[in-house]
């Protein structure tokens, strides 16, 4: 009796075993993911930035399209500005993807290349 109740319990911790360790691999995933997520918000900030002094300063030195690898992971960056209207206005359009095609981030703004002092009045 004493064997049935022993390979019964060995059963029941292996089974608690494994979801432990089912457990942590979804965590590490998730932490990575997180990770990769965090990474690609930051070189789209950078590119976003990059665009929005571009737009306003009239001097094209911001790379159309990057590639960064890090720590082991491979971004594909894409920045893009396009005037709308009379061409003091202009849309800004960044796409960072990586890992796979469907992990990406697309981010849209628009910035005006008038002056900030113009149309105001001195005192």
């Amino acid at each position: 009796m004493a064997l049935i109740e022993a390979l019964i319990a060995s059963a029941v911790l292996g089974i608690g075993l494994v979801g432990a360790t089912q457990l942590t691999l979804k965590t590490l995933n998730t932490a990575s993911e997180s990770r990769q997520h965090t990474v690609a918000q930051h070189l789209a900030q950078e590119a976003m930035d990059c665009l929005h002094a571009q737009a306003r300063t009239g001097i094209t030195w911001c790379p159309p399209q990057t590639s960064v690898q890090v720590q082991g992971v491979r971004y594909q960056r894409e920045a893009r500005s396009t005037p709308r209207g009379d061409g003091t206005l202009h849309d800004l359009h960044v796409r960072v993807q990586w890992a796979a095609a469907d992990n990406f981030i697309d981010w849209h703004s628009s910035v005006s290349a008038v002056p900030g002092w113009l149309g105001v009045s001195s005192p």
